[in-house]
């Protein structure tokens, strides 16, 4: 420090006398200046013959393994994302030494060797790629350690493999990274890792897979054996704590015996006091006799107690950590999985689609085929395995069309109408039976009062002794009988509407659903959709909801490879468009997958890929479609109910008041900007008895009007009727 030496000098030890010499410092965070002079910078206690000044039997003179060309070797590995990319690097470093990784995880791995702190330490990585810097200082976390060091890196002349997945991908980025070494001094080599890997790398892939198995089992083990342990030190010390106690009492007891037993000899000296001394002196000869058998008797009790509390210690056989074994699966894996995607879903789902094979035209000086062994082949690879990405990654930056909402509007007003139809038509149906009661009742009355009013007048006539009656009483008699025969003729014509109705009932049982033109009139003015229940309603909204997101995806996302959505990513694509969750628990299941699986109707179905496709053309006229395959399913699951299969029973939750659309108002149905209906589950079901439906639910339902709230009345008339195509792209009438 300063020409003063930081610690007295240390000689070197036998058994690096003889041999090659490294500097090393061992000092975190410091920069060590190497001084090559003939004479040291300040005075040493020692004599050293410096660098400059050291003589050919002092040194160890290596030849620098310079190219034959001159030029050195500038590798760039160009392999699929999680495909082996960075396994492959390592086994081509351990094979070349002499290469040096450019890479961000290079520069991670070199700053935690440097004692840098990392926020969140370094296991926590966001992709092996480019990990975050977050080391908590500017010029390390906004990437000018990764520029300067690809501006140095060709001043320093050495072999460099380059390895960057994303970049190694995409042509510009290639041709960017090549352009900074210069063609004078370095040859451009591009490594092509694609395809199915040789023998010798799957071998390597299953030995790193049960590797980490082992560490894993190991750091297991040894947890279970510290626990062990743990457990037995616990019970020492229990044990321990109870052989105290007990010693403890002894102890107590025996002092409390010795002074009882002090107090009666005071008692009997003082009773001997009258007696003679030979008496005493047999007294207390006789005394000590019993108190020393007493007390060895009492340690000889002591000593078994000791030896039962010791137990004899087992020395157990020293355990080995179990041995791990590959599963059939993973003796089958190509490429070892990591938790750490290589990158993240955003840069993957933005740029994959752009992913190319490099070529001698972006400026290679050599192309090798590492795994498949020809361009042609690696582009066939790339090109399949592109499409399945297509159909199993997300479009992060998809956004709703005009046509969407065009078509969700549509539908969320001839939802409100087909409600109101129902609503309407409920209590025109419960009005008509409240005054058929009446009129019955009437009937009744008005019979009884002439049957009253007749008896009466009998026996008035009986009391007259052969006189007239009154006219007055004749005529209130014959109106008291024209009534009831009036009343009596209204209750026929009433019981002969309450038969049509039942007729009517008994026929729609046995509609042809699917014949049907006008699903707001199927006879007798009742709708197809009278005996939706609000999990009926749901499912239609679901219906519909899904069948026009996967159109409107298909439309947005202008790529004829992606044919539809995959399952995993139905709730982000689902959020994206409607602006609210799909949470399967809201519908009683567990997974989207089972969403999907409630419409059993036909309409969507899952691909072999798990891609969510519809049935129904984009081309329809009318949202009918909706209801008749509902009302399909509703009577399907009622006959199932019916003979006792309470799977079949809907656990559709009842809606929370969400927000979500554009619309304007309240809509049970999730629709609209004013959010859902948030009734509670009990209250609803206390509403459907108020409204006649008793306990009927999911069956046909009693008589009277339904649950749902009015929408107002218009409308009706071109809610729902025709059953023929809807013209997607034309909007059809409604």
């Amino acid at each position: 420090w300063g020409g003063a030496g930081g610690a007295p000098p240390q000689a070197v030890p036998d058994s690096l006398k003889g041999k090659t010499l490294f500097p090393a410092v061992t000092f975190k965070n410091m920069t060590a200046h190497v001084h090559f002079g003939p004479e040291p910078l300040a005075p040493l206690p020692f004599k050293c013959r410096m660098v400059q000044d050291a003589t050919a039997a002092h040194t160890t003179v290596v030849k620098a393994d310079t190219p034959a060309d001159g030029k050195y070797e500038v590798v760039m590995p160009v392999g699929l994302p999680d495909e082996g990319t960075f396994d492959w690097l390592d086994t081509f470093l351990q094979k070349n030494p002499k290469y040096t990784e450019l890479s961000g995880r290079m520069i991670v791995d070199w700053a935690e060797k440097s004692g840098v702190s990392r926020r969140g330490g370094y296991k926590a990585r966001s992709c092996n790629d480019k990990p975050d810097a977050e080391f908590g200082n500017h010029e390390m976390d906004d990437d000018s350690i990764r520029r300067a060091l690809y501006a140095v890196a060709p001043l320093q002349e050495r072999n460099y493999v380059v390895m960057e997945v994303k970049s190694g991908l995409l042509e510009d980025e290639r041709k960017a990274l090549l352009s900074r070494f210069p063609a004078s001094s370095f040859k451009k080599v591009a490594s092509v890792v694609m395809g199915e890997p040789p023998l010798e790398y799957k071998k390597r892939v299953r030995e790193l897979v049960l590797a980490e198995k082992q560490v894993a089992m190991n750091r297991t083990f040894e947890l279970q054996k510290i626990e062990k342990l743990r457990k037995k030190q616990l019970e020492k010390q229990r044990k321990a704590a109870e052989k105290a106690k007990k010693k403890t009492e002894r102890e107590i007891k025996k002092k409390v015996e010795e002074a009882k037993k002090k107090a009666e000899e005071e008692k009997k000296k003082k009773e001997a006091a009258a007696n003679g001394a030979e008496a005493k002196e047999d007294e207390a000869k006789e005394s000590k006799e019993q108190e020393s058998q007493k007390k060895e008797e009492e340690e000889k009790a002591e000593e078994e107690d000791d030896d039962e509390d010791e137990e004899v210690e087992v020395v157990e056989a020293e355990e080995e950590p179990p041995t791990a074994e590959l599963t059939a699966d993973e003796k089958k894996l190509s490429f070892r999985p990591n938790d750490v995607k290589d990158l993240t879903p955003m840069v993957m789902s933005s740029n994959f689609t752009k992913f190319t094979v490099p070529s001698k035209e972006e400026g290679f000086d050599e192309l090798k085929y590492e795994w498949l062994k020809s361009s042609t082949k690696c582009k066939d690879y790339l090109k399949s395995w592109v499409l399945e990405k297509k159909l199993t990654s997300r479009v992060e930056e998809l956004k709703p069309s005009a046509w969407f909402h065009e078509k969700h509007t549509e539908w969320q007003k001839v939802l409100k109408q087909w409600q109101s139809r129902q609503y309407d038509y409920n209590g025109l149906v419960k009005k008509k039976a409240a005054e058929r009661e009446s009129r019955k009742a009437r009937a009744q009355a008005l019979a009884k009062a002439a049957a009253t009013t007749a008896a009466a007048d009998a026996k008035k006539e009986e009391g007259k002794e052969g006189k007239e009656a009154d006219a007055a009483d004749a005529a209130k008699a014959e109106a008291a009988k024209a009534a009831a025969d009036k009343a009596a003729e209204e209750a026929a014509a009433d019981e002969a509407e309450a038969a049509a109705e039942t007729k009517a009932a008994a026929d729609f049982e046995t509609l042809d659903i699917f014949g049907v033109d006008d699903v707001l009139d199927v006879g007798a003015g009742a709708p197809l959709f009278k005996e939706f229940f609000p999990e009926d309603w749901a499912l239609a909204s679901l219906a519909f909801e899904l069948n026009v997101l996967v159109h409107a995806f298909r439309r947005d996302v202008e790529d004829p490879d992606r044919t539809g959505i995959h399952i995993n990513h139905l709730a982000f694509y689902y959020q994206r468009y409607f602006k609210r969750q799909l949470t399967p628990a809201d519908f009683g299941v567990a997974t989207c997958t089972d969403i999907v699986g409630l419409l059993t109707d036909g309409s969507l179905y899952l691909t072999d890929k798990e891609v969510l496709a519809s049935q129904l053309d984009s081309d329809m006229e009318s949202h009918a479609i909706f209801v008749k395959l509902v009302e399909e399913a509703r009577r399907y699951r009622k006959v199932q109910i019916d003979v006792g299969q309470e799977a079949a029973v809907l656990k559709i939750k009842s809606w929370f008041d969400k927000k979500g659309g554009s619309g304007g108002g309240k809509n049970w149905s999730r629709g609209g900007g004013g959010g859902g209906w948030s009734q509670p589950q009990q209250q609803m079901q206390q509403g459907w008895n108020d409204f006649g439906y008793g306990k009927a639910q999911q069956n046909k339902g009693g008589k009277g009007a339904n649950w749902v709230q009015p929408y107002g009345k218009g409308g009706s008339k071109d809610g729902g009727k025709g059953g023929g195509k809807w013209d997607w792209q034309k909007g059809g009438k409604w």
